[in-house]
């Protein structure tokens, strides 16, 4: 019998292919999430570090350019700190989409590879039937020389007698 050969073999491997590159960017999307997150706690520590400096210029006598400076400082830096928190939530809805199509990407291959599978097991089971219609046919062949060979036997057995 045949070899046996997927014809939608090419198929699986272009959808092989995408899943890889589904992970590559999945891989991509998070190690930049991961620097915005890194990012947004550097903010946040500078914010809180603004708004401590402030509360201790105000706790003690200043002049009120420092003041002035120092409130600049406070709100550039909590202004910083709500654009890299945008930043860090798009990322990760980017992060959530990846993985979305990577999830999407794997589903679609293992259907196909079940369904290679399915046909593998039929393609088996056609070489066993063959190859037991095969037997079956040697044995019955084999079953009727032998009965030949006995009845002729018999007969040569019976002219000698």
């Amino acid at each position: 019998m045949k070899r046996f050969n997927f014809r939608l073999q090419r198929v699986i491997d272009v959808r092989q292919t995408k899943e890889k590159e589904c992970q590559r960017e999945l891989s991509r999307s998070q190690q930049e999430l991961l620097r915005q997150e890194n990012r947004l706690k550097r903010c946040a520590l500078e914010s809180e570090k603004s708004r401590e400096g402030l509360k201790k210029a105000l706790e003690r006598p200043s002049n009120i350019g420092k003041l002035i400076a120092l409130d600049k400082w406070r709100n550039r830096q909590e202004d910083e700190l709500d654009r890299q928190s945008d930043r860090t939530r798009k990322q990760q809805v980017v992060v959530e989409d990846k993985r979305k199509a990577l999830v999407q990407a794997s589903k679609e291959k293992k259907i196909l590879e079940r369904l290679r599978e399915r046909r593998l097991e039929e393609h088996r089971m056609a070489v066993q039937r063959e190859e037991q219609a095969f037997l079956d046919e040697l044995g019955c062949r084999i079953g009727r020389s032998w009965r030949r060979f006995q009845e002729a036997d018999e007969v040569r057995s019976e002219k000698r007698d």
